[in-house]
């Protein structure tokens, strides 16, 4: 009796450790350890016509019907996701690329750049003529065409350019518009009245070499083919569910998350879940451990499908 009870809590422990299987409709369905979710925005929670997909909405009620946390993970600031923590009634969103992670209570934790990195960053854009936006708690600032470039019909443009198009679009805006018209001297002074957390510029993938170089302190990524996030060394996405996972009381063994850019590769990389769309870069699925379909292509929910963590239904139309 007393080895059947050792075996018996051996397995039951082995099964809030790992992976096991049962047989449900005929079918062997994988049963996942997942305590939290995570997704990115652009390109993955949101279709290319900006709306969240009522087959991702139905997989966000499932999963938080199961006791699982559901989160946003983005280089976006918290102003922008507050919309779809609301909507979507989700616990928390790690926001400027894990810089930042804010609860529909409170900020969980925050992580600004120095004043002098700031100042340095902001010294380098002026004298080389390159856009930059700011980062902060109540949203973001700066070029005005790089706010334009983040907006719905920025975004719809930026998706029908093809990829061979991106240097020669940066170069006429950097080495000619902005040449003939740089953006408004910014004012240092006032810049520090309240913390930045991420700055963004816009640059080529060959000025972004030169930018890291300059810079080593700081970590650049990029989630756009137009510029780059510009960070703390050490920080992302990854972090930033770790950071939350302190919080909640989870580890990324115990994670699943889903993206599609550059800015997701690290996330994906560290996660025992990752799921990359359809639609994300080589890179993006080469380090997934599942592709799924697009965002176009109710991806989320195929995805959802695949582990075993909702039953197909046939009302998943937008």
């Amino acid at each position: 009796v007393e080895y059947q009870y050792f075996f018996h809590k051996v397995s039951e422990s082995f099964k809030l450790c790992y992976n096991y299987s049962i047989i449900k409709h005929g079918k062997r369905v994988m049963i996942l350890t997942i305590k939290a979710v995570f997704l990115d925005i652009d390109g993955t929670l949101l279709t290319d016509k900006r709306s969240v997909s009522q087959s991702t909405i139905q997989v966000i009620n499932t999963l938080k019907k199961k006791g699982i946390i559901v989160g946003l993970a983005t280089g976006r600031g918290p102003r922008f996701v507050l919309q779809y923590m609301a909507s979507l009634s989700l616990d928390l969103a790690i926001v400027y690329n894990g810089q930042y992670i804010i609860s529909r209570e409170q900020t969980l934790f925050d992580n600004p750049l120095s004043p002098k990195d700031i100042e340095g960053l902001v010294n380098y854009a002026q004298k080389n003529k390159l856009d930059l936006s700011f980062g902060t708690a109540a949203g973001v600032s700066g070029s005005g065409i790089m706010n334009a470039g983040s907006g719905q019909l920025g975004y719809r443009i930026s998706r029908m350019v093809p990829d061979a198009w991106v240097d020669a679009i940066i170069f006429i805006f950097n080495r000619l518009i902005r040449w003939v018209r740089p953006q408004k001297k910014i004012e240092l002074s006032s810049l520090f009245q309240q913390p930045i957390y991420q700055m963004m510029m816009i640059v080529s993938e060959l000025e972004t070499k030169k930018l890291a170089a300059e810079f080593p302190q700081l970590s650049i990524t990029r989630s756009s083919p137009y510029s780059v996030d510009i960070i703390s060394k050490g920080m992302s996405k990854l972090k930033g569910i770790e950071k939350a996972g302190e919080y909640y009381g989870f580890t990324t063994d115990q994670v699943m998350a889903f993206g599609d850019s550059t800015n997701d590769v690290e996330m994906l990389a560290g996660v025992r879940y990752s799921v990359a769309m359809g639609n994300g870069s080589k890179k993006v699925k080469e380090v997934a451990s599942y592709v799924t379909a697009s965002n176009n292509e109710d991806g989320i929910y195929q995805a959802a499908l695949h582990f075993g963590l909702l039953e197909e239904t046939s009302d998943v139309s937008e």
